[in-house]
């Protein structure tokens, strides 16, 4: 049975003194995280700013849970969808756990405390984030990598249905960038939630996302759903924003690696050195 959607983007133009997303159409369904994936300058963190409002929506809907976006205010729109921007910013002199607090903004305000059910949410995330022991630390004093896990936890806090998670591994490590998709991906099935991700890693996209949109240009070019189509059919969409790529699956795990073709195709697939 077909989830319901919980984002449907339909016909979206965006941009800025010049349109950037061009007549974009996607949904995404309650229970899965969908990855977009792109080269740069392709209009994939442009898309995220459309969707949140921070970039300008010329053309086309956005709709929450069956809802025009337009129609709801800003606090409405940040009860129903949390972003994690790319570069989230420094905050010097404000401590993890307060940062983590600001997700409850929407739900009560930004000068009132976060009260009972947010101090339980902000604990819950710094235990899945593993962030417990940098809670009283200030924020400047962290490194890049955990000040983006802590981040991740102010969007995890912020309780939307719908998470908008750019490039949110940037800084980690392997450790933590397993962590991060781990707890995301459980959270979205367990809690009725649905997530949309930018990512450059393929293989990681391929691994995590239950289907994976391809932008180039500003525009859709293409949709895979990893679980469904075989290697060659996943690498010869892949081609089509990454021509040389070569794709493997591991049959054991599940997981896959990517990498470049060298000197040409090597028997369509290309298999780890």
């Amino acid at each position: 049975m077909d989830m319901a959607a919980m984002l449907e983007v339909q016909n979206l133009c965006a941009g800025y003194s010049s349109p950037v997303v061009k007549d974009i159409s996607f949904s995404v369904q309650e229970g899965g995280l969908v990855g977009l994936l792109g080269r740069n300058g392709s209009g994939k963190t442009t898309l995220l700013r459309a969707l949140t409002g921070s970039a300008k929506v010329t053309g086309g809907r956005v709709l929450l849970d069956g809802e025009d976006w337009e129609q709801l205010s800003h606090r409405q729109r940040a009860c129903r969808m949390a972003l994690m921007p790319q570069r989230p910013q420094l905050l010097p002199g404000l401590r993890a756990r307060e940062v983590l607090e600001m997700g409850r903004y929407p739900w009560t305000g930004p000068l009132r405390p976060a009260g009972e059910d947010g101090r339980r949410r902000v604990a819950q995330a710094a235990r899945q984030f593993g962030l417990e022991e940098l809670l009283d630390t200030d924020c400047a004093a962290l490194s890049e990598g955990q000040r983006q896990m802590v981040h991740l936890g102010r969007a995890v806090v912020q309780d939307a249905p719908v998470l908008l998670l750019d490039e949110p591994n940037s800084a980690l490590d392997f450790y933590n960038t397993q962590l991060l998709f781990q707890t995301v991906g459980e959270l979205i099935r367990t809690q009725h939630k649905a997530g949309l991700v930018v990512l450059h890693d393929p293989a990681l996209a391929l691994t995590w996302c239950r289907r994976l949109l391809l932008l180039s240009r500003g525009e859709l070019v293409g949709e895979i759903c990893p679980r469904e189509a075989a290697e060659g059919e996943i690498q010869a969409i892949l081609r089509r924003i990454y021509p040389d790529i070569c794709v493997k699956r591991d049959k054991d795990s599940g997981a896959y690696w990517c990498g470049l073709a060298e000197n040409g195709e090597k028997d369509g697939i290309l298999c780890p050195p």
